[in-house]
C-alpha cells in the first residue's frame, strides 16, 4: 500500500504556518520586556538589552526565530514555484516573488545587531547598545519593501487569475503598497497596519493551501476533471 504523497500547495502551506508560529512566537516573547519604541533613548534601550540578557532565554527565543525565518524560505519559494504555471511565460512576476521573499529571510538571519548588544549583557556601552537599537530598527523598515515587492508582485497575478479569490490578491496589493508608503515614516505607528495586513494574509493564504492542496484555476481544475 503506498503512501499519499504531500502536495506542493500543502507543504508550502504548513511551511508558512509553521515559519510564522517559530517567528512570532519569539518576538511576541521579548515584547514582553518592554522593548522601546524607534524614538527611544540610550537609557531605555540599554535597559531593554540589558533585561534581555538577564533573562537567560533570549539566545534560545533568536535560535527559535531564525528556524521560522528557514521556514518562511520555504514557503516563498513553494509560493513562486505554483504561481509560475498560472502566471505563464514568461513567469516574470513569480521570479520577482521568489527573489523578494529569498531577501527578506537573508535580512532575517543576517540581521543580529539586537543579538549582538544582547550578547554582552550589562557590559555594553549604552551609546554602542543604541546604535545597535538603530541598525537593528532601520535595516527591519528596509525589510518592508522586501515583504511588499512580494505581496505586489503575488498579489498582481492572484487579482489577474481565478486561482484563489480575488479578494487575496487585493489584500497583497493593499500590504504591499501600505509597506512602501511606511517606509518613508518608519518611525511613525502607521508600519503596524499595513505590516500586520501582510502577515494575516499570509496565515489566510497558507491556510487555503493546507485545505485546497493546489494553486491552479477553478476553469484548468474544470477542464482537466470534466
Amino acid at each position: 500500500m503506498g503512501q499519499k504523497k504531500i502536495s506542493l500547495a500543502t507543504a508550502t502551506g504548513i511551511a508558512g504556518l509553521a515559519g510564522v508560529v517559530l517567528l512570532f512566537g519569539p518576538i511576541i516573547a521579548v515584547s514582553t520586556r518592554g522593548e522601546p519604541p524607534f524614538d527611544g533613548t540610550r537609557d531605555e534601550v540599554a535597559t531593554f538589552f540589558g533585561n534581555a540578557a538577564a533573562t537567560g532565554w533570549d539566545e534560545t527565543a533568536r535560535a527559535i526565530g531564525a528556524i521560522g525565518v528557514v521556514a518562511l524560505l520555504w514557503f516563498f519559494v513553494g509560493l513562486s514555484t505554483l504561481l509560475r504555471p498560472i502566471e505563464g511565460s514568461p513567469a516574470w512576476r513569480s521570479t520577482v516573488a521568489m527573489l523578494s521573499g529569498t531577501l527578506l529571510v537573508a535580512y532575517g538571519s543576517v540581521d543580529v545587531a539586537w543579538q549582538a548588544a544582547v550578547n554582552r549583557g550589562t557590559g555594553t556601552d549604552p551609546a554602542v547598545a543604541l546604535y545597535a537599537f538603530d541598525v537593528g530598527n532601520i535595516g527591519f523598515s528596509n525589510a518592508w519593501l522586501s515583504m511588499a515587492s512580494f505581496a505586489l508582485a503575488f498579489g498582481w497575478v492572484l487579482v489577474e487569475s481565478r486561482a484563489l479569490p480575488r479578494w487575496l490578491g487585493w489584500c497583497a496589493i493593499a500590504s504591499g503598497a501600505g509597506l512602501v508608503a511606511a517606509r518613508f515614516v518608519w518611525e511613525s505607528p502607521f508600519w503596524m497596519i499595513p505590516y500586520s495586513l501582510f502577515w494575516v494574509w499570509v496565515i489566510a493564504l497558507a491556510v487555503r493551501l493546507v485545505r485546497r492542496r493546489h494553486l491552479v484555476p477553478d476553469t484548468v481544475m474544470e477542464a482537466t476533471h470534466g
